[in-house]
């Protein structure tokens, strides 16, 4: 097996001591703060932003929900007012299921390169990096907006290899591509449902990759070790892998573990369990056979 901890990572997260020294060196970066409101407010890195990518979850997943998802996100993308030409450093306290589904809806807004703070506000201040009170801008992606503007082609395109609709994921087996499961274990086997849904279980055909799996002490775990957990799973990198969660956030962080391991082709089921199980029509299975 190769050694892929030897492989330089992609761009994809970037580390505090980088970070600092990339600043120090004149470049500028939009940060991020995905944590709660009160929390950017009371301490975060100098000039940050904060934005809400947490609470909004798709209202459907077909083509005319996923553009819905390009439009909530660029409202509020555009009411931070950040240039275009800066690249941005999405962070939390610590990797969670925040800061790579910031990046994610980045990937989803036509953004080409956002970057994840590995360890987030933790390793900023053991880097020595200091915090100050939130004083930037802050939005919260909603879908409380009745404007609707249809992406442009390239937009199309790139949301369409990021997202997954009902129907994509009923005809993966046919399309050749894996389905994952990002929740816990009790989740998967259908022992735990959460309060909102009416079914629990998991996806027929699903793979399961606990999110909490690919990460480690609030970073995530090395390229190597992540391969290593996804061939376990049975994951294929030359296969599309469809992900999945119960509202999308946990997939996202998966999503950016699978990018750090050298899968591409990867995509987030954007409705995730909370819409399967509302759908009585729609497959589910339990247990863990």
């Amino acid at each position: 097996m190769p050694d892929y901890s030897a492989f330089p990572l992609p761009r994809i997260i970037i580390s505090a001591a980088e970070l600092r020294e990339r600043q120090k060196n004149g470049e500028q970066f939009a940060l991020i703060d995905v944590r709660e409101i009160a929390q950017w407010q009371a301490a975060t890195l100098p000039g940050a932003h904060h934005l809400n990518v947490y609470d909004y979850f798709i209202p459907d997943s077909t083509e005319a929900g996923v553009n819905s998802l390009f439009n909530a996100f660029q409202r509020a993308w555009q009411s931070l007012d950040i240039r275009d030409n800066v690249t941005p450093v999405f962070f939390e306290q610590q990797v969670g299921m925040r800061s790579p589904r910031g990046a994610w809806f980045a990937l989803c807004g036509g953004i080409c390169q956002p970057l994840v703070l590995d360890g987030g506000l933790d390793a900023w201040q053991r880097a020595g990096g200091e915090l100050m009170p939130g004083t930037g801008n802050s939005a919260v992606i909603s879908a409380e907006n009745p404007d609707y503007r249809a992406p442009d082609s390239t937009v199309i395109a790139q949301l369409n290899s990021l997202t997954a609709t009902r129907t994509e994921v009923l005809a993966a087996q046919a399309s050749g591509a894996q389905i994952l499961d990002a929740r816990r274990p009790s989740e998967f086997s259908g022992e735990f449902a959460h309060e909102c849904c009416h079914r629990a279980g998991r996806i027929p055909g699903a793979r399961l990759l606990f999110w909490e799996d690919v990460v480690h002490k609030g970073a995530f775990q090395d390229a190597g070790e992540i391969r290593h957990r996804a061939e376990k799973a049975g994951l294929h990198p030359d296969r599309g892998i469809i992900i999945y969660c119960h509202r999308g956030a946990r997939a996202a962080t998966v999503f950016t573990a699978l990018q750090l391991a050298g899968y591409r082709q990867l995509a987030i089921y954007v409705g995730s369990w909370h819409e399967w199980a509302e759908h009585p029509e729609l497959p589910l299975l339990t247990g863990f056979n």
